[in-house]
This record gives structure tokens, C-alpha cells and sequence, in this order.
């Protein structure tokens, strides 16, 4: 039998405790971001420049930096390792290095649904053991959200702006400032969901992560069951117009048999609203909120059916016939403008939404006051 505790192929040069392959990543306007090898791994290294090395001020905000990062330990915050003085670096927080993408350049290639709910639901687990540590991030944005290339994992990064509650400072350690940063975030993740909660963020509606995360769950909630919803109320709907149609008929069928031709009511009902189905063409009659207002002001079918109902004696089987055609042609013309107009967009709804904006808003309900005093 082989022995297959063999360790022959390992290169042990390879586990060298020396730092080796040092790369500058970026520079920044005190620190300077290296790339460096050690046990055969890589690390980031986050040192000061030579100018901000000798100042006392950086040096301290330094070790403020490296004494927050040791004390987090979370999958989805990068860790830090240690303080060490790095020949060639000076001296530099080691911390984890992270092959992958920043949240806005990950988006661009157009995850899933599924994929981008799981960095959320990442993003808010980190965020959420920050703050019950009494820690504050400050800094809540794409660049400081990295996305792994193997697996899209959230690694939370850069903690030079955090406080905690024993830290020296004027900015407040209050967690509704990374919430309300959070709306930004969602916004890139989401566009058109979660519009009532990321306004919640903005307002600093949520006092944590745990009640702005039930929110969040509601909403998703609603989503996840809304297609279930809608289809039983588009059968509903497809049951209650199947009834109202044969019903229809059958009174349309009454009506012949006692000489009434349905017919001409339906050529004279179809001229009296043909105003109506041709706004519903018009460019700008695209919310539903206008081409009500042309269907109520526009037909004026009472007259026509008072002339015609006059050819028949009051109180006879045909005045009755006649009648009951009538408004069954009547009924069936205006659930059909119905149906139209409730497939349309509605400019309330839409402003409500952020889809809009108030001006637009404004000169829609200037368009429907025009109507109104065209039509009195």
C-alpha cells in the first residue's frame, strides 16, 4: 500500500515567514495599499505614506484603525492580522486580501435576482454584528463592499472611519447613519423594489438593522405571494366577465326574437364612443387618470337611445326588448373601455412610486383640469 502521507512535492520556500512579492496597489492621500506574500498566501498591507508616517496624529489613527479591526471576527468583514513593521512598507495593518469586485463594477455584469438578494442579505448580517458591538462603520458605499469572484461573497472593508462607544468623537455613534447610507446601496441593487423601505432609511424611520430588516422580509413577503394574488383575481375577473357575457347573449337573443336588431344598437353605441376609443390612442393620453376623464365628459348616448326607444309604444314588449338590448350592447362597450383603462399606467401611482417626478405629476392633473372645462 502506498503511503499517502508523503509531503515530498512541497516547496517549503514557498512557506516562508519573510514577506515577499510586494506590489503598491493604491496611494491615497496618507496611506499607501500593498499587495504581499507570506505562508504561501496573500495579504493586504495598509500602511502611511513617509509624510504622515511621522506624524503622531496618523500614527495613532493608525493603531485606532488596527485595534477595531482585531476585535471584529465575521465571515463577511474583511479580517485584519496584525501591526507589523514591513521592510520596504514601514509599518502596515496586515489584513485578509480579497479576490474580487467592488459592489457597483459586480452589478454590471448583471446578476441574478436571486444572486444580488443574497449580497443584500449578506451586506445587512455584517452590518447588523457591527452595530451590536457598539461599532459604526461611516463609511457605507460600492467601494467598500467587495463581491467575491468564487462564490459572490460580501466582504465588508475599510474600517478607518468607525468609532466605537469608547472612541474620541464629535461625529455621534449612531447605527441609523449606516442605515440611512444603506438606501443608496439598495437603490444600485434593487431599482424598482424595496421603495417604501429605502425611503425608510433615508428618514431614519428604522432605529436598527433588525427592524429595518423585518421590513424588508414584508416586502418580499408581499412579492413572493402578489403572482399567487393576481392570478386568482384575474380568474375571478375572467369568471365574472364569462357570466356577464352570456348573459348578454342571451338578452341579445331575446331581443331578436322579438324583432329588435341588436345590430344597429351596436353600430350607433360603437359612433357615440368612437370619440372615446380614439383618445385611448392618443400619445399623450397614456394614464389612466385621463382617459377616464375622456370617457366620462365625451359620450352623450343617452339622446340617441331616447330616439330610438321612441319607435316603439310605452309600456309594449318591444319598448321592454328594446331597452334590454340596449343596455347590454351598452354594458359590453363600457367593461371593454374598462378593461383598457385599467391596463393603463397610473400618473399617481407613479409619482408615489419616485417613477415620476412632481412637475410631471402637476401637469398631468393640469391636462385633466383642460378637459373638464372643454367638456362642462
Amino acid at each position: 500500500m502506498d503511503d499517502i502521507s508523503s509531503s515530498g512535492f512541497i516547496d517549503a520556500a514557498a512557506y516562508s515567514t519573510e514577506w515577499t512579492d510586494i506590489c503598491l496597489l493604491q496611494h491615497r492621500s496618507h496611506n499607501i495599499i500593498y499587495i504581499a506574500s507570506r505562508y504561501g498566501r496573500r495579504f493586504l498591507l495598509k500602511g502611511l505614506t513617509p509624510e504622515a508616517a511621522g506624524l503622531s496624529d496618523y500614527r495613532l489613527a493608525q493603531e485606532k484603525e488596527f485595534r477595531l479591526g482585531i476585535s471584529v471576527t465575521h465571515p463577511h468583514i474583511a479580517a485584519t492580522y496584525s501591526l507589523e513593521d514591513i521592510p520596504g512598507a514601514g509599518r502596515c495593518i496586515v489584513q485578509e486580501y480579497i479576490d474580487g469586485l467592488p459592489l457597483a463594477e459586480w452589478m454590471a455584469g448583471r446578476p441574478s435576482a436571486a444572486a444580488r438578494s443574497s449580497v443584500l442579505d449578506q451586506l445587512l448580517e455584517a452590518i447588523e454584528y457591527l452595530h451590536n458591538r457598539q461599532l459604526v462603520h461611516h463609511d457605507l458605499k460600492s467601494g467598500n463592499i467587495l463581491v467575491t469572484r468564487n462564490g459572490q461573497n460580501v466582504k465588508l472593508i475599510d474600517f478607518g472611519l468607525s468609532d466605537t462607544d469608547d472612541s474620541l468623537t464629535q461625529r455621534g455613534n449612531d447605527p441609523r447613519e449606516d442605515i440611512r447610507r444603506l438606501a443608496p446601496l439598495m437603490r444600485l441593487l434593487f431599482p424598482h423594489r424595496y421603495v417604501l423601505v429605502r425611503r425608510g432609511c433615508e428618514t431614519g424611520h428604522y432605529p436598527n438593522i433588525a427592524a429595518m430588516r423585518r421590513a424588508l422580509q414584508r416586502r418580499r413577503n408581499l412579492l413572493r405571494w402578489l403572482p399567487v394574488m393576481l392570478s386568482v383575481l384575474l380568474l375571478v375577473f375572467s369568471f365574472v366577465m364569462l357570466t356577464r357575457t352570456q348573459r348578454q347573449v342571451k338578452e341579445a337573443q331575446a331581443a331578436l326574437d322579438n324583432g329588435i336588431d341588436t345590430t344597429e344598437i351596436r353600430a350607433v353605441l360603437d359612433s357615440v364612443y368612437r370619440p372615446v376609443y380614439d383618445s385611448l390612442l392618443r400619445p399623450d393620453t397614456r394614464y389612466s387618470e385621463i382617459a377616464s376623464y375622456y370617457r366620462v365628459f365625451l359620450p352623450k348616448p343617452m339622446p340617441v337611445y331616447q330616439r330610438m326607444v321612441a319607435r316603439y309604444p310605452l309600456g309594449s314588449v318591444q319598448y321592454a326588448a328594446f331597452s334590454e338590448a340596449w343596455l347590454a350592447v351598452y354594458n359590453q362597450i363600457n367593461a371593454d373601455i374598462s378593461a383598457r383603462i385599467d391596463s393603463m399606467p397610473s400618473f399617481y401611482k407613479d409619482y408615489q412610486a419616485g417613477i415620476i417626478s412632481a412637475e410631471e405629476r402637476m401637469r398631468q392633473e393640469e391636462r385633466m383640469k383642460g378637459i373638464r372645462s372643454r367638456h362642462p
